[in-house]
């Protein structure tokens, strides 16, 4: 059998879909218009039923044309998931069974198959490349209505997100194959991913890794060093190449590495990710030593010397081609965003419930993305900018983030009062940002019985200022405070409360930024008050 075109059978619509394409398909097989009537009418009372009755189904349209066997047979199968289909024999099937000289419906192991199959009369000759012809004719077939333009745009979407798959599967192989460490770290000095190398060589997988920040591998003396490094070269994103020892597993000795880190730099030139390699120099730093101790190793040494520099060359080269390889993984995800914007605006009016649905969670996940790069951008950049602390009227920053939350608060009728608060030595940008994330929860998060209305003010203790946030929301366990400031960690579900989990993570960021903490008290349905403690600094 071979396959000419396929129809996924979902609405009313699909209906026109399918007596076109049966009708052109009986027309290229050379039956006469009243048997090409006959066999579209057949296909489309299975197809009625099957959207009535039936769900996730698909119509494969095909022919049967084996050249040792005279007889031939125009094909339709209609796979669908519902096995009750079989129960009970609709009269859609039963007229359907009437119109074509086979007809077959039997459960298949994921559902329910039915056959049709119309004989070609005459003695024509169906050969392999006029079949070829057939399925080329029905690509190049123009959209007969938006509807079905927007269903070929569906199909490229999800031939795209299958791409980006197995794009992503591919580059894991070619890592995992690379006879060295290959990983990605985010601002922090995470591990995002690293093929199977790294825990071959040290034994321990990525979440234990960065629950110790490395530790369970480096040497205790230079853990902090090691840190700092990183810090500084981090900020500035500057490449990193440094030599480390590093605990390998299985002999539980310490192994010297060259440690190769690049920023990934986006289109609007942020760092999205650092792409790194560890490549085993032991035997090298070996004689390196060896050379010291003795001179009359000199000769020896200049070899090992050009065989450094081909190691460097050859380092540079994997570096690039991992830079490369994390670059070409974002183009399918760009294209499936780029389509999604362009279905929205051409034929959002043209799309049915179901079709709305999928699409909705499509634009969805990729507004997510979009919202999770941009938050972590500006979690990372608190760390990279050069501050300066700055005598700052915190009544100033607080107006500020009022503003820039102004339709949420028209939104909700949200009422702020903001006590009287002190002049800090703070760093601007930062504490900006800290009073909009807190702002923004306290309105988020509020009680739908009452409108929000949230307090601001501040109290002198010793050294310290706290600025308090007081608000009548929803509250929380504090069982999970130490939860909440971390990364990525949320209370309540995506689909109640919109958000990436970062905004109190950053606030803690920026708390400790200044020296300072943040803490909260709550209890469900009482409200929260977020506690902001700050030195006093002359």
């Amino acid at each position: 059998m071979h396959e000419i075109t396929r129809i996924t059978l979902e609405t009313d619509m699909d209906l026109v879909l399918v007596h076109k394409r049966t009708m052109k398909l009986g027309e290229l097989a050379g039956l006469s218009l009243a048997s090409q009537t006959t066999f579209a009418t057949a296909v489309s009372e299975v197809s009625r039923h099957v959207i009535e009755y039936g769900f996730d189904a698909v119509l494969v349209l095909a022919i049967r044309a084996d050249i040792k066997d005279p007889e031939k047979y125009l094909i339709a199968k209609v796979l669908d998931r519902n096995l009750n289909l079989t129960e009970k024999i609709h009269e859609n099937l039963v007229y359907a069974r009437r119109l074509v000289d086979r007809f077959t419906l039997e459960r298949a192991e994921k559902g329910v198959e039915i056959i049709l199959e119309y004989k070609i009369s005459g003695i024509q000759k169906i050969i392999s490349s006029k079949i070829e012809q057939w399925i080329t004719s029905f690509k190049l077939e123009l959209p007969v209505s938006p509807y079905d333009e927007i269903k070929r745009k569906n199909r490229q979407l999800q031939e795209l997100a299958e791409k980006l798959e197995d794009s992503e599967t591919q580059y894991k192989e070619v890592t995992n194959a690379l006879p060295l460490v290959i990983f990605t770290l985010n601002g922090d000095g995470e591990i995002i991913y690293a093929n199977s190398w790294l825990k071959s060589f040290t034994g321990h997988d990525i979440q234990e890794l960065n629950e110790s920040k490395w530790g369970l591998v480096i040497r205790e003396e230079v853990f902090t060093a090691a840190w700092e490094y990183w810090w500084r070269h981090q900020a500035v994103n500057k490449p990193i190449r440094k030599e480390i020892e590093l605990k390998n597993n299985a002999t539980q000795e310490y192994i010297w590495h060259l440690l190769s880190l690049s920023p990934m730099i986006s289109e609007n030139g942020e760092t999205i990710y650092w792409i790194g390699s560890l490549v085993d120099i032991h035997a090298q730093k070996v004689m390196e030593q060896t050379l010291r101790d003795n001179k009359e190793l000199q000769e020896t040494k200049q070899l090992l010397e050009e065989k450094v520099r081909e190691l460097n060359r050859s380092n540079q080269e994997l570096e690039q081609f991992a830079y490369a390889a994390s670059h070409d993984l974002q183009e399918p995800l760009r294209k499936i965003v780029y389509y999604g914007d362009y279905l929205n605006a051409r034929y959002a009016e043209h799309i049915d419930e179901r079709g709305k649905l999928y699409f909705n969670n499509m634009m969805g996940a990729s507004q997510r993305m979009t919202q999770l790069i941009h938050d972590l951008l500006n979690f990372s950049r608190i760390y990279r900018e050069n501050l300066h602390l700055i005598k700052t009227d915190m009544n100033i920053l607080a107006a500020e983030a009022m503003n820039d939350l102004d339709v949420a608060i028209k939104a909700k009728s949200a009422h702020i009062e903001v006590a009287p608060l002190p002049i800090l030595s703070v760093y601007p940008m930062q504490m900006r940002q800290l009073f909009h994330n807190l702002l923004s929860n306290a309105i988020k998060f509020s009680d739908e019985r009452r409108a929000p209305l949230v307090k601001v003010y501040a109290e002198r203790r010793d050294n310290e200022i706290q600025l308090i946030f007081e608000d009548n929301g929803v509250g929380f366990e504090e069982k999970y405070l130490d939860k909440m400031f971390s990364l990525f960690q949320r209370l309540h579900s995506r689909e109640k409360y919109a958000g990436t989990g970062i905004g109190l993570a950053m606030c803690k960021k920026i708390a400790d930024l200044h020296n300072g903490s943040i803490t909260a008290c709550s209890k469900p349905g009482s409200g929260a008050k977020f506690i902001l403690t700050l030195p006093l600094v002359a």
